[in-house]
C-alpha cells in the first residue's frame, strides 16, 4: 500500500518536467513571432454601446480586453489583456497556484453559456511581484499565455498610461469583471461595469480605513459617503480602466482588496498601474503591444 503514493508523485513529477520542457521550447520558437510579422493593432478602443453604470451588464465584446481565469475549470479572477501573449492580474489570484491549471478565457460576455465557445489559452508561466497578504502591497502579475492570441474587435489590449506621476484624482473610471453583485451572493454570469470615481490617497486614508492600509502603490475608487457600487468577490485582478481625450480607454489599476463590497467608508482598492510600468513592460516584453 505505502507504493502507490510514491509511483504517483514520481509520475506527476515526470510528466510535469515534460510539459514544462516543451513548453519552453514552444515559448523559444514562438518569438521570433515579432520580427516576422509584427504587431497591426490600436490598444484601449471600446466597442460602440450607450453608456451603462450602476453594476449593469456590459454589451456583448464592450471592453474586449476582460479576461476570465479558471482555475481547474472554475471561474474565480478577472485578468486584463495587454499585448497578444500577457494577460495582467492580481498577484493574489494567482500566488500559490499551479500555472498549467490556469485556464484564460478572452471575448466573453455571458461565462454560463454552454453552448459559446469562446477563445481560450493556457498558462505557461506565472510572472509575480514581491506580494505579501500581509500588506497586500505590489498586487500585480502577469500571465503569459500558451499561444499568442489573435487580435480582432472582440479580443483588443488596453492601452497602458503614459504618465506615471499622473494621481486621476476625481477621474470617472469603469470596473468590469463577472463578480458577486453584492456580499453573499454568486457571482455573476453576464459581465457587468461600474463607473467609480477615483479617490486622492489622502482622500483614502481619511475613510473607515487605517491610515498605514493605503499606500501609494494603491488606487481607491467609489463612494465612501454612501458605498454601494463596488467590486467585489470574483472581480479580483480584473480592470479598472478609464477614457482618454482620444477616446481610447487605459489602464488605471487592478482590483486587489477592500473590505467587504460597497460598505460605505470602504471604497475599493486597487494596484496603482503607474507605478509598475517600467516592470510590466519590461516582463510582457515577449509580446507585441499594439500602437498607441
Amino acid at each position: 500500500m505505502r507504493k502507490f503514493p510514491i509511483v504517483i508523485i514520481v509520475c506527476v513529477l515526470l510528466s510535469n518536467y515534460l510539459v514544462k520542457t516543451e513548453v519552453r521550447t514552444r515559448a523559444t520558437e514562438d518569438d521570433r513571432y515579432d520580427e516576422k510579422y509584427g504587431c497591426n493593432c490600436r490598444c484601449g478602443e471600446r466597442n460602440e454601446a450607450s453608456r451603462i453604470v450602476g453594476g449593469e451588464e456590459t454589451n456583448i465584446n464592450e471592453f474586449p480586453w476582460v479576461a476570465r481565469l479558471a482555475y481547474f475549470n472554475k471561474f474565480y479572477c478577472g485578468g486584463t489583456v495587454i499585448n497578444d501573449r500577457y494577460v495582467l492580474t492580481a498577484a493574489h489570484c494567482v500566488k500559490g497556484l499551479m500555472w498549467f491549471m490556469i485556464k484564460v478565457t478572452f471575448g466573453e460576455h455571458n461565462r454560463c453559456n454552454e453552448t459559446h465557445r469562446p477563445e481560450t489559452r493556457f498558462v505557461v508561466k506565472i510572472i509575480a511581484h514581491n506580494f505579501t497578504y500581509v500588506t497586500f502591497r505590489d498586487d500585480i502579475a502577469l500571465l503569459r499565455l500558451s499561444n499568442r492570441l489573435i487580435i480582432t474587435d472582440a479580443i483588443k489590449p488596453v492601452c497602458l498610461p503614459h504618465n506615471d506621476a499622473y494621481t486621476y484624482e476625481g477621474v470617472k473610471a469603469i470596473a468590469v469583471g463577472w463578480g458577486s453583485i453584492g456580499e453573499q451572493k454568486n457571482h455573476s454570469c453576464y459581465l457587468l461595469d461600474v463607473e467609480l470615481p477615483i479617490l486622492s490617497n489622502e482622500e483614502c486614508k481619511n475613510t473607515k480605513y487605517e491610515r498605514t492600509m493605503i499606500a501609494d502603490n494603491m488606487l481607491c475608487a467609489g463612494y465612501p459617503d454612501h458605498g454601494q457600487k463596488d467590486t467585489c468577490q470574483g472581480d479580483s485582478g480584473g480592470p479598472l480602466s478609464a477614457e482618454r481625450s482620444d477616446k481610447r480607454y487605459e489602464l488605471l489599476g487592478v482590483v486587489s482588496w477592500g473590505i467587504g463590497c460597497g460598505r460605505a467608508g470602504y471604497p475599493g482598492v486597487y494596484t496603482r498601474v503607474t507605478k509598475y510600468l517600467y516592470w510590466i513592460k519590461y516582463n510582457a516584453r515577449h509580446g507585441c503591444f499594439c500602437t498607441d
